[in-house]
């Protein structure tokens, strides 16, 4: 079982921040973190990023990547309308 999953990611307007929002899987709560992120690369070892717990912070490395690229960016969501 997953201890952690994203569910999505965004940019605070022009600031090296990128939030990221996603549910504690086995606690079933959600979590937000606000991590460094200067030129879309997340720096989780920078001093304003905040202390992770460690496998979050695995889930976040090994997320990198795609989480960089804009694979989990809220702007990207489709919007559907169901009547």
């Amino acid at each position: 079982m997953e201890l952690y999953r994203i569910f999505y990611t965004f940019r605070t307007r022009d600031l090296n921040f990128l939030t990221i929002t996603g549910m504690d899987m086995v606690n079933r709560k959600l979590f937000s973190v606000l991590v460094y992120s200067e030129n879309d690369s997340i720096d989780l070892d920078h001093p304003l990023s905040p202390d992770i717990p460690g496998s979050l912070k695995q889930l976040l490395i090994d997320e990198k990547h795609q989480i960089d690229s804009g694979y989990y960016d809220l702007t990207s969501w489709n919007t559907n309308v169901f009547h």
